[in-house]
């Protein structure tokens, strides 16, 4: 029998599906030819037919020679086709969050700083990035931080220069803001200027409080719940422009956080009756000297347990017809992996292949330090340049980051069946990189938890898509960005 390719077998329920490397098809599966696929003995007849009548009748589970390349091979051109600009405006925080990685002596990640990114700085990266924007999409350029709100001099100018490109007239803009600092006028300009906020906020009082006070140590919940409330009551069509990152750190309650945005109290209290937009992230307390269990201390279920239960929660409500039900914060944590995983390519896997996810240093994403340093992503941290906004991308150090890459992963990659499901990218590197030694490793764990993660979504996408053509049409309407 000829070699077979990396694949994954799935129960799920009493059924059997595979997913297949090489065509990224998903399908049902009989039991005889589960069992083969999963390298089990002996072999049935039954299993040897049903397998030559896949590979012969759809292309399936057959077995590819794929040479793992790195991406210099294949995106050679860089300094082109930007889509998203990330100015870290200033390096200043008027808050003190727990769990922020500025604030937790990591080494790979720069400490809270005072650092702000100058006028001169700010307008030369709009041009160059306007300049190489993708003609094909939309430009977006974020303001970061630190509290971008605390730089609005330089928001106010690049937003101008933009508009007064000729490649920037319909660029979006996005201030990624604690929200602390929306008073009355900060409102007001806002309102004026069209731009999109993207909010922090974990939860009601008592999650938020717990780790996102001020620089005194006082809590930021209320001023934030005003400031939106301001808006609203200006103008509640702001709402289309508004979105909310949830950060998830331990003891997580998670469905006492998915009934605050179920319920958001500045959205009831305008009659805004579309739900929040957010996302769901859990905090990166990596090198950080957290206790562990903490949800068990407090008698909540681990928060593995609780993500089931919510996964349950979605799956039943879905199937009877109630998705707009649920919590948004439900929505959010399974929904946009199931998109990207139903819009996945079908295309043949092909001669080569280069990890490393969508990330594209010197493509699509650039980002922008506070001194005029390029980096893949902000997530990077101190240890990853592209150049600067004096020299440029410099196609050397984006060849260097790539063969880095392609190093670190090239011994595990060949033999992995996610492999074109893989989210793993630059950032993994830039939290484990040894300091000493200059070596960037991504170390097993992270494709662990990838392939996990990776499992229970494809899962999930089976259930959902055995279910009615009603209950499904949300995903089938549904496109990549």
């Amino acid at each position: 029998m000829p070699p077979l390719p990396a694949r994954r077998v799935l129960a799920v329920d009493a059924d059997w599906y595979a997913y297949d490397l090489n065509t990224q098809q998903l399908v049902a599966v009989a039991p005889p030819l589960a069992a083969l696929l999963r390298g089990e003995k002996p072999i049935v007849p039954a299993a040897r037919r049903a397998l030559r009548r896949a590979r012969q009748r759809a292309g399936l589970f057959l077995a590819p020679r794929t040479r793992l390349v790195s991406r210099t091979e294949v995106d050679q051109l860089v300094d082109r086709d930007l889509q998203h600009l990330v100015l870290t405006v200033t390096e200043a925080c008027n808050l003190r969050c727990a769990y922020c990685l500025h604030g937790a002596k990591l080494g790979w990640v720069r400490p809270h700083g005072s650092g702000a990114m100058t006028m001169a700085t700010a307008l030369a990266a709009t041009e160059y990035f306007l300049d190489r924007r993708d003609g094909a999409r939309t430009p977006v350029i974020s303001f970061y931080g630190g509290e971008a709100l605390l730089n609005r001099e330089v928001i106010t100018g690049v937003i101008a220069a933009a508009r007064a490109h000729a490649r920037g007239v319909d660029t979006i803009f996005i201030v990624d803001t604690n929200g602390v600092l929306l008073d009355a006028g900060v409102a007001d300009w806002v309102l004026q200027s069209g731009v999109h906020l993207q909010i922090s906020i974990d939860g009601a009082a008592a999650q938020h409080d717990r780790y996102r006070v001020d620089q005194t140590g006082k809590s930021t919940f209320d001023r934030i719940m005003a400031n939106i409330s301001y808006l609203l009551d200006r103008d509640p069509g702001v709402a289309d422009r508004l979105s909310y990152i949830v950060t998830l750190a331990p003891p997580v309650d998670l469905f006492a956080v998915a009934e605050f945005f179920r319920c958001f109290p500045p959205y009831l209290a305008q009659g805004v009756a579309t739900p929040p937009r957010l996302t769901v992230n859990f905090a990166n307390l990596q090198g950080q000297d957290w206790p562990r269990n903490l949800e068990s201390a407090v008698g909540l279920p681990a928060i593995s347990v609780q993500v089931e239960q919510a996964r349950r929660e979605y799956l039943r409500s879905l199937a009877v017809g109630r998705r707009n039900d649920l919590s948004p914060v439900i929505r959010a944590l399974f929904e946009p992996e199931l998109i990207r995983l139903h819009h996945r390519s079908r295309s043949p896997l092909g001669a080569t292949f280069a990890p490393g996810a969508n990330c594209r240093p010197g493509r699509r994403k650039l980002h922008v330090t506070a001194a005029g340093r390029l980096q893949p992503c902000e997530r990077t941290g101190e240890v990853m340049s592209l150049g600067t906004i004096k020299t440029g991308i410099e196609g050397p150090a984006v060849a260097r980051l790539y063969g880095d890459f392609h190093q670190a992963v090239r011994d595990r990659c060949g033999r992995c069946w996610a492999l074109r499901l893989c989210s793993v990218c630059f950032a993994a590197q830039a939290e484990n990189a040894d300091l000493t030694t200059g070596q960037m490793s991504v170390p097993s764990a992270v494709c662990r938890r990838v392939r996990s993660g990776k499992e229970q979504s494809l899962k999930m996408l089976v259930q959902v898509l055995a279910m009615s053509p009603a209950s499904r049409r949300w995903l089938d309407d549904t496109s990549l960005s």
